[in-house]
């Protein structure tokens, strides 16, 4: 499950969340970069290719920001902050379904993100225990790349023994596992920060960071019938420590930071 940020384009659209909309200087961004062993060359010719794929906007010379695509998946990975909020208790038996006519990779990865599982050829499933109602999930799901002909509805399975065949889809066993590694890790991570020069401790923090919360936000939230809830609000509760430990990091150097590389979310 392990995979360090450690592409330019990562950094650099990482830098520039959360940024006004006058975003930020070319300079700011290249001498950020190197802290991650990037040349000044390499950073520069990142951040035209990144413009030229419309994930950047340029509002005056030398000052990037992100595009609106960009930002739509950047309000998509900042749910992972409402941790369990983001539920509800479920009523055993009844499904959120999504039918494809026709499949598509933006649509496919949407869905995935939403922590829908393909249980048949083009038909999705998860248990219907969001926080959300189906008009809500459509706006939220449009935002990060599904399609318009995609179609969500609620229902109950029909055919005994489906909804424990479904359930391998989503591995439960392994995702409880990540949870309690990632979870180790932060630990461990955050105990030796201080130790770190201040350099080392921003790349850690930063890297460690963004793999975690990639984890969490596209976690399929499942129910506590089917999997250990307990496992997953510790790994909530041991990010939002450790992401306030790497701002403060990143903070003490004059530099401002967000966890989350959106690049993991722009299929890049």
């Amino acid at each position: 499950m392990s995979r360090e940020r450690n592409r330019p384009t990562d950094v650099i659209l990482d830098l520039l969340r959360g940024v006004t909309a006058k975003g930020r200087p070319s300079s700011y961004l290249v001498e950020s970069g190197k802290l991650f062993g990037f040349s000044e060359n390499t950073l520069r010719v990142t951040l035209s290719r990144l413009l030229n794929r419309g994930l950047l906007e340029c509002p005056r010379r030398g000052w990037y920001r992100l595009a609106r695509q960009t930002d739509q998946l950047e309000g998509f990975v900042e749910r992972w902050r409402l941790g369990e909020s983001r539920v509800r208790p479920w009523q055993q038996d009844c499904w959120l379904f999504a039918q494809m006519q026709v499949s598509q990779v933006t649509s496919n990865w949407a869905l995935n993100a939403l922590g829908f599982r393909e249980v048949r050829s083009n038909l999705f499933a998860r248990p219907d225990n969001l926080a959300l109602n189906l008009d809500e999930l459509r706006v939220l799901g449009t935002g990060i790349g599904l399609g318009e002909d995609v179609l969500l509805i609620a229902g109950r399975a029909q055919g005994a023994g489906q909804p424990e065949k479904w359930l391998q889809a989503w591995h439960p066993v392994s995702l409880v596992h990540h949870y309690i590694d990632i979870t180790h890790r932060l630990r461990d991570s955050a105990a030796r920060l201080d130790q770190l020069s201040l350099a080392e401790a921003q790349v850690e923090s930063f890297r460690l960071g963004g793999e975690a919360i990639n984890l969490l936000a596209k976690d399929p939230l499942l129910p506590e019938q089917l999997i250990d809830v307990d496992s997953r609000k510790v790994f909530f509760e041991t990010l939002i420590a450790y992401d306030k430990q790497g701002r403060r990091i990143w903070a003490s150097a004059g530099l401002h930071h967000a966890t989350m590389p959106v690049t993991q979310l722009a299929r890049a």
